[in-house]
């Protein structure tokens, strides 16, 4: 499973078309279809019921699309941690107390600050 085929799939279920999926996608149709299939095919369930024209998520897929929400989400989430940005772990400082009791607390709020926007 690939995010590649689960975006594709997404896109699917949200247009409720592979056509107009494609479309927004900027790709053609018989790509997402084959991708669709494959990835069912990986899977061993069917993610849409097809009639006709129409495709309507089977129960296999609308659990599936639950977890592509949440596995794009975190992928963003990942990202960001990975990227920098905002300061993570843990901070270790040492100092004598006489300096920490003098200079610690200004430093302190000019870091904090910094770490809230």
């Amino acid at each position: 499973m690939e995010f590649s085929q689960l975006r594709i799939f997404q896109a699917v279920a949200q247009e409720g078309s592979i056509t107009r999926a494609a479309e927004r996608l900027h790709r053609v149709p018989s790509n997402l279809s084959t991708r669709l299939k494959q990835l069912e095919e990986q899977l061993g369930v069917e993610l849409f019921l097809r009639e006709r024209q129409r495709l309507q998520l089977s129960p296999a897929g609308k659990v599936l699309l639950d977890y592509t929400a949440k596995l794009f989400a975190l992928h963003d989430e990942a990202s960001a941690a990975v990227q920098g940005g905002q300061p993570a772990g843990d901070f270790v400082l040492g100092t004598m107390y006489s300096t920490a009791a003098i200079h610690l607390p200004g430093c302190w709020r000019a870091i904090t600050a910094r770490t809230r926007r």
